[in-house]
């Protein structure tokens, strides 16, 4: 029995120590990557469950007290190294999702929104295609500057560049726990907002809106948008869309991201009857809106508005997206 001390008595400790240690890691403990704390979790919770285990058969005291149709001697290397593995796949699972929980419930209690600068950042495989990726960025609180980084997402990563600004939330209690907000996923999770596509009755709401509740109206369809004075209007950068009030009773929307069976299906809905020359609409012949029209893709009307689409490319990426330009024509 001595000998059942010696050796089970203390893997027993170390293995409660451990899970105690890493199920209790508090958020200023690891500012940024759950997943590797997971993995690490993961690893020594299987190694001690190894040792337990080998020092269980390894003890013949012990190993003689139990029956032997259950007796750990009887079990086999590979067995135990399945066993093992199973282990570390499931205590990684847990604690990378229970660090994930206690960030993100962190960020939304104490959470504030800001932006700030990416200085650096790596891909924690070597590569931009899997694995996982970090992003270092520079933010100003209360005058301090502070540096931290986080873990993101392949999307999110393969959108920053050192010197972009990015939309982050950092937490009030624990200024380096930040969270970079670059996808829809996470725009939802910390702001409430369910991202999806400027539509031509969004365009019909924003021609009748005034200037200063545009802004507003559109970061409630997705986030962010920003008042653009250089363009006069307004510009999602991480969308790459923009919107622009031609005239009083217009508006133009420039998007790559508009799905044509979509716009095909909202056309149909809202009952616009296809033109085949511009001469046929009703829209205003100004020179700028007319160059902008005269080669569009499709030119349309219905009872209170004329529209017209062309492909383009938009912004300096070259992406090949459209301008959707509305025109109320009757109030």
């Amino acid at each position: 029995m001595n000998e059942v001390k010696i050796r089970i008595i203390p893997a027993i400790g170390l293995f409660i120590c451990f899970e105690i240690f890493f199920v209790w890691l508090s958020t200023n403990f690891y500012p940024t990557n759950s997943i590797g704390y997971g993995i690490i979790g993961g690893i020594v919770t299987a190694f001690c469950l190894y040792f337990f285990i080998k020092g269980m058969q390894d003890t013949e005291d012990f190993s003689n007290s139990i029956p032997e149709k259950i007796r750990l001697s009887s079990t086999p290397t590979s067995t135990l190294a399945v066993i093992t593995f199973i282990s570390f796949v499931i205590i990684t699972s847990f604690l990378t999702s229970m660090y994930s929980n206690i960030k993100e419930n962190e960020l939304k209690q104490f959470g504030k929104i800001t932006t700030g600068e990416v200085i650096d950042g790596f891909s924690l495989t070597g590569t931009r295609v899997v694995g996982s990726y970090k992003v270092t960025v520079e933010y100003s609180v209360d005058g301090e500057t502070i540096t931290a980084y986080t873990t993101v997402t392949p999307t999110e990563f393969q959108n920053c560049y050192i010197g972009k600004e990015v939309n982050l939330i950092y937490s009030t209690k624990n200024n380096n726990l930040i969270d970079i907000i670059g996808d829809d996923s996470k725009v939802e999770t910390y702001i409430n907002i369910k991202n999806r596509a400027v539509l031509i009755s969004d365009l019909q709401k924003i021609i009748d809106l005034d200037s200063n509740k545009t802004g507003a109206y559109l970061n409630s369809i997705s986030y962010s948008w920003n008042y653009n004075s250089e363009k006069k209007g307004w510009s999602n950068n991480e969308k790459n869309l923009y919107i622009i009030k031609s005239t009083e009773n217009s508006v133009s929307y420039f998007t790559t991201t508009y799905n044509s069976m979509d716009l095909n299906d909202e056309i149909n809905k809202l009952k616009f009857q296809k033109l085949d020359t511009i001469s046929n609409s009703k829209m205003s012949t100004g020179e700028k809106i007319k160059s902008q029209m005269i080669t569009a893709n499709g030119l349309y009307s219905n009872e209170n508005y004329a529209l017209a689409i062309r492909s383009t490319l938009i912004g300096t990426s070259g992406q090949i997206g459209m301008i959707i330009h509305l025109e109320k024509i009757k109030d």
